[in-house]
């Protein structure tokens, strides 16, 4: 995952629908132009694999692939509905070297049983195991548990959530839910608990007063820890309307950006915009309409409003990578998995509030963005 985000200052905060809002259904299709884009950059991607046959381009363990290993089975769906034989085949299929070599499912097994934690547990269950239609307590060559990772002694007792961090805590709720049928209660209060007053949450968890001198302080809110706050709060039960929901698509639509992104560190940023995507999509909106922004933020109703998918179709690179202030000297596959995971929205969110208003569109969408600039080399952010 990648680290702390931008801080955006304020948010706006709302307890009804605004009056230019229905009650209808979800809009439906992705667009075409996303189908082709994210069908480039999964093409992109097995073309990173490495040699222990997984995606770590950035060197970090349990980091890139499990996103990878996602965007790829996204990508080799054929059907309207979720089939996990062919994400699991298209997987399995790739092994580095040829006939034989490791597979990214070798990799990840190899991470497993290494000694992950209650977190990483979950990230394999909500990105691997469960799109794949694995077995949660027989993972891999090595047969790991990972459901003994999460809940040691089952259900009916806590998580095991020592030597965790908040935000690997957060993704023990998505464990919770797909073990259990439910995140913990407890997680999920802690997780309202956490929310600062911007709306958003911060990587700590914490709500400490920010310094707004320093770009870098580990207390401003951003834009990846609220995405997953969010997507664990609507799989606990949250509805659309929920408070804490509101307050988060305020803080979002204070960040977004004119050009369809969310930011990262001040710049325009496709790890930030996917996953921005992906929590609007949780909490029960379309991320192609303008109507989660203007219910959370009313007095931006009537403004153009720039895809956040055409902004990141705009960073797509001729080799079909999508291009991210975080590539080194060689791009890192993590902005292009999430791209494709937001994309398509085929698998996640995994819950989706329902419920959520659509709005009477009073101005034209915009549905370009800018060209892509060259990316900036960075040395990676990232926390594994």
């Amino acid at each position: 995952m990648v680290s702390r985000r931008v801080r955006v200052a304020g948010s706006a905060i709302l307890a009804a629908v605004v009056a230019s809002c229905v009650l209808v259904a979800p809009a439906g299709a992705t667009d075409p132009a996303s189908t082709t884009a994210a069908a480039k950059a999964v093409a992109w991607l097995v073309t990173q694999q490495q040699a222990d046959g997984g995606f770590e381009v950035a060197g970090f363990p349990g980091f890139e692939t499990p996103d990878a290993v996602l965007a790829i089975a996204e990508g080799a769906q054929t059907g309207p509905t979720w089939s996990t034989a062919e994400a699991l085949a298209a997987v399995q299929a790739l092994h580095y070297g040829g006939s034989g070599g490791p597979t990214p499912l070798d990799a990840l097994d190899a991470w497993a049983k290494s000694g992950i934690n209650a977190g990483e547990a979950s990230k394999l269950l909500l990105l691997v195991v469960r799109p794949l239609g694995l077995d949660p307590t027989d993972f891999g060559s090595s047969h790991t548990n990972l459901a003994t990772k999460v809940y040691p002694s089952g259900c009916a007792s806590p998580p095991d959530l020592t030597k965790t961090f908040f935000y690997e805590k957060m993704y023990a709720g998505f464990g919770g839910q797909i073990l259990c049928g439910a995140p913990d209660a407890a997680i999920l209060t802690a997780i309202r608990a956490a929310q600062r007053p911007e709306g958003g949450w911060n990587f700590n968890g914490s709500t400490a007063a920010v310094d707004p001198s320093d770009p870098f302080d580990p207390n401003m809110p951003d834009v990846d820890t609220t995405a997953i706050a969010v997507e664990v709060l609507v799989a606990g039960g949250a509805a659309w309307n929920d408070p804490a929901l509101v307050k988060a698509l305020g803080f979002l639509a204070a960040g977004y950006q004119p050009t369809g992104a969310f930011q990262s560190f001040g710049s325009d940023d496709p790890n930030a915009t996917a996953v921005g995507m992906l929590a609007i999509a949780a909490a029960g909106f379309d991320p192609d309409s303008s109507c989660w922004r203007d219910t959370a933020a009313p007095a931006s109703a009537g403004t153009p409003y720039a895809l956040p998918a055409a902004w990141i179709r705009s960073q797509q690179q001729s080799d079909g990578h999508i291009a991210s202030p975080n590539d080194g000297s060689v791009p890192n596959t993590f902005a292009s998995a999430q791209s494709v995971e937001a994309l398509l929205l085929r698998d996640l969110p995994m819950a989706r509030a329902t419920g959520a208003p659509t709005c009477i569109v009073t101005a034209p969408e915009v549905v370009s963005a800018p060209p892509a600039s060259d990316p900036v080399e960075l040395v990676p952010r990232f926390t594994g």
